[in-house]
C-alpha cells in the first residue's frame, strides 16, 4: 500500500475534540483476560448513591505557528475505537472498556459515558486509543508488575497498530472519587510515535569528483526501527496522569538531540520524554536481531506469532545495497523509493545531469512515522567503514550514482513521541558512503545552506555532538521544523575548499 501524500487533505487548525465519557462500575468486576463489554456511544447510568466522574477527552495537535507547511501532510488524529482499563489504588486491574472498535471514525463531541465509584476511592487508567483488538485483549490480561516490564509488557507495531491516519495514542489518569461533589477530568492523548515532513531533497555536491555526473534519489529510508510498542513505563500502582507515565523520561543528560527540542516542555522543566536505554531491559545486541513472540505470555491472534524487533535494519548490511523489510503495514511509514530505472519519467528521482549538474530540489512530499527508541551507542567516533557501524536509529538517503548504490545516514537521536518534525529540504554534500549504516565523518547538521565555510570548520570534532544543532531548528511546541537538514559525506571539508 503506498501512501498518496499528495492526495490528502492538507493539515489545518483543528479544533481540539471533547467527549463526555461516562463509566458505571459494575457490580461484578470483569476478570482479567474476559472480552470488554462495548460501551454505548450514549448512556445514562444511573449511580446509586456512588459518586460520579466525567472524562473529557481531546488529541493533543501540532502546535504550528501559522509558517507554511511542506505540501506533505495528512490528518492524523482521528479515532476510532478508545480502550479504557481501570486499575484500584494498588495497581490491580479492574475493567477494560471499548468505546466504538468498528472501524467508523468517532466523533468525540458526541460520544458521552459515566464511571462511579464509592466516596473516597482511588482509580486509576490506562486509555488507549486505535488499539488493535487483539492487542487490547493482551493488555487486559497483564498484572500490573507486568504492563510496564519486558518482555511481556510490549506489543508489536505492526500487528494492526500503525494506521497511519489514525495512530496509536495513549494517557494515563488518576481519579478520587468525592460524593457530593462534580468530579471532572480531560484527558489528552498522545502519540506512541514521531512524525516526519520531508519536503525536498537537493544536491550540491563539491570536491572531486565534482556533481556533474547521474544521480538519482533510489530511497528515504528510517533504518534499524523498531517494531516493538513499549505499553507504559510505570505501574499503574502510580498512575498520576503525566505522560512520561506512558512515554518514560528522558533516560538521558547529554549528547544531541535530533530536532534539538529544547522548548519540548511538560510538566517539569528540562524535562523530555522518550524511550529510555533498552539495554536496561536484556535487549542484547543479539537478541535485537532476533523476534519475540508476545504468545509466550497469552497473546492472542496477530500477537501470537513471531515479530522481529527491528525492521529495514541494515547492521553490517552489504557494501552497496539496503535492507528494505519492513513489514507490509510499516513500509508506507518507513521507506518512499523511486524508480531509477525510468528515465524518462520526471519523477525518477534524478538529482543531478551528468551534462547539467544539479537538476534543483527533487519533490518528495511525504509523511514517515517512527517510534522513538534509544540503545546505547558503542561507538562515538566517526567513521569511514563498515566497522564503524552502530545500531543507532537512523534516517538513510540512498541514491545512485551512475548506476552504483550509495548512502547519506544520519542518527535519529532522543527523538521525542507526539512530535513532529518537518524538514523542508535536505541538501546532500561531499561524497556518500557504501555502507547505509556508516555513520559518516561530518555527517551532521549544518547550520544553513548559507553557512559560510568558516562557520562549518568551526564546528569543532564534526562529531553529531549538541554544538551542531545550535539555532538551526525552529521549535514550537512540539513541532521541530528546519529549513535545511544539511548531510555531509566523506569529502565535504576537502584541503581543496580551503577547510
Amino acid at each position: 500500500m503506498t501512501l498518496d501524500l499528495k492526495s490528502t487533505k492538507p493539515m489545518r487548525q483543528r479544533k481540539r475534540y471533547f467527549a463526555s465519557l461516562s463509566m458505571t462500575i459494575w457490580a461484578g468486576l470483569l476478570l482479567a483476560g474476559c472480552d470488554p463489554e462495548p460501551v454505548p456511544v450514549q448512556s445514562e447510568v444511573e449511580s446509586t448513591g456512588q459518586a460520579t466522574v466525567t472524562f473529557t477527552f481531546g488529541v493533543q495537535e501540532y502546535e504550528e505557528t501559522g509558517t507554511k507547511s511542506v505540501a506533505a501532510d495528512i490528518v492524523d488524529d482521528e479515532v476510532d475505537r478508545i480502550d479504557i482499563f481501570s486499575y484500584d489504588a494498588e495497581g490491580k486491574a479492574l475493567q477494560h472498556k471499548v468505546i466504538g472498535g468498528g472501524g467508523t471514525a468517532l466523533d468525540l463531541s458526541s460520544v458521552s459515558f459515566t464511571d462511579a465509584g464509592p466516596n473516597g476511592d482511588i482509580r486509576r487508567y490506562l486509555v488507549m486509543a486505535n488499539l488493535d483488538l487483539d492487542s487490547a485483549e493482551y493488555i487486559a490480561t497483564l498484572e500490573q508488575g507486568k504492563l510496564c516490564s519486558y518482555p511481556e509488557g510490549f506489543i508489536p507495531w505492526s500487528a494492526g497498530n500503525c494506521r497511519p491516519g489514525r495512530p496509536l495514542m495513549g494517557a494515563t489518569v488518576r481519579i478520587g472519587f468525592s460524593s457530593g461533589a462534580t468530579n471532572s477530568t480531560s484527558v489528552t492523548l498522545m502519540r506512541y510515535m514521531s512524525k516526519f515532513e520531508i519536503g525536498t531533497v537537493t544536491a550540491e555536491f563539491w570536491g572531486t569528483p565534482d556533481q556533474f555526473r547521474n544521480v538519482y534519489l533510489n530511497h528515504i529510508v528510517f533504518s534499524n526501527s523498531w517494531d516493538l510498542v513499549r505499553i507504559c513505563q510505570t505501574n499503574p500502582a502510580y498512575f498520576t496522569g503525566d505522560p512520561q507515565e506512558i512515554f518514560g523520561t528522558k533516560g538521558w543528560t547529554t549528547g544531541s538531540k535530533f530536532g534539538n527540542p529544547s522548548g519540548y516542555i511538560y510538566y517539569q522543566a528540562n524535562e523530555f520524554m522518550g524511550q529510555d536505554d533498552w539495554g536496561r531491559y536484556g535487549l542484547t545486541y543479539a537478541v535485537m536481531d532476533g523476534t519475540y513472540n508476545q504468545g509466550n505470555y497469552g497473546g492472542q491472534g496477530l500477537l501470537a506469532q513471531d515479530y522481529k524487533y527491528l525492521y529495514n535494519n541494515n547492521y553490517m548490511q552489504a557494501k552497496n545495497s539496503i535492507n528494505l523489510d519492513a513489514p507490509e503495514s510499516l513500509k508506507t511509514v518507513s521507506q518512499q523509493s523511486w524508480d531509477t530505472n525510468a528515465y524518462l519519467d520526471v519523477n525518477n528521482g534524478r538529482l543531478c545531469h551528468e551534462y547539467e549538474g544539479s537538476t534543483g530540489p527533487f519533490a518528495v512530499n511525504k509523511v514517515f512515522y517512527s517510534l522513538p527508541t534509544y540503545f546505547t551507542v558503542t561507538y562515538s567516533d566517526p567513521a569511514y567503514d563498515v566497522s564503524g557501524q552502530d545500531r543507532a536509529h537512523k534516517l538513510v538517503i540512498a541514491v545512485k550514482i551512475n548506476g552504483k548504490n550509495y548512502y547519506y545516514p544520519i542518527r535519529l537521536l532522543h527523538l521525542q513521541p507526539n512530535m513532529l518534525y518537518r524538514i523542508k529540504n535536505i541538501t546532500l554534500k561531499g561524497e556518500p558512503t557504501e555502507y547505509p549504516n556508516v555513520w559518516l565523518r561530518g555527517n551532521v547538521v549544518s547550520r544553513s545552506l548559507a553557512a559560510t565555510k568558516a562557520e562549518i570548520a568551526g564546528q569543532a570534532g564534526n562529531d553529531g555532538s549538541a554544538e551542531h544543532d545550535v539555532n538551526q531548528w525552529k521549535v514550537h511546541g512540539n513541532v521541530a521544523e528546519i529549513e535545511d537538514l544539511v548531510l555531509y559525506g566523506t569529502d565535504a571539508y576537502s584541503e581543496e575548499e580551503g577547510l
